[in-house]
């Protein structure tokens, strides 16, 4: 089972936008794209991170912590990367 960062990011956008379109915006990707790989994301969990019946998409009581988790990730692999992003020597 693989689940990419990318996916999350996709999941946090959806859930700060309420939105799989608006979230695509963001991403700079497609909806389709972002539709899918959230499905997917979901898929390999057995669960539904958001309710697609509602406008805008609602977050599940299970989504809610996994939306949480993912950005704690996001959060963690930004200041993984922080220091080269400032200065790419610093570790040479």
């Amino acid at each position: 089972m693989i689940i990419t960062l990318r996916q999350m990011q996709y999941i946090v956008a959806v859930a700060e936008t309420g939105s799989f379109s608006k979230a695509a915006e963001l991403c700079n990707a497609d909806q389709s794209t972002v539709s899918q790989q959230v499905k997917l994301f979901e898929e390999r969990l057995g669960v539904s991170i958001f309710d697609r019946e509602t406008l805008p998409a609602s977050i599940t009581t299970e989504g809610a912590g996994i939306v949480a988790q993912c950005k704690q990730i996001i959060a963690d692999v930004e200041s993984l990367i922080m220091p080269f992003k400032s200065d790419p020597n610093r570790f040479r």
